[in-house]
């Protein structure tokens, strides 16, 4: 069961909000429970730098990942092409 609360959120937060709904089919509101349950999950002494450290840190090691890959599929190619 839901009960009607009112929050004041930023224009661009609303405008988001409603994207994202649309994209999922859902509706604005439970995109903004999901998100409340999303935030509630977290650990409360959880460290919001910390936490954005380890997502740039992630983001990098993909990224190398990818370039290696990237490079693998160039040799592979190259490799195949010569054999023929």
């Amino acid at each position: 069961m839901v009960s009607p609360t009112t929050i004041y959120i930023r224009p661009d937060q609303r405008k988001k909000l409603f994207s994202r709904a649309r994209k999922r089919g859902t509706s604005f509101s439970e995109e903004l429970r999901s998100a409340v349950d999303f935030y509630l999950g977290l650990p409360p002494d959880l460290d919001p730098k910390a936490l954005a450290g380890l997502a740039r840190e992630a983001n990098q090691a993909l990224d190398r990942s990818l370039a290696q890959l990237d490079e693998t599929l160039a040799f592979l190619a190259k490799h195949r092409n010569s054999q023929k």
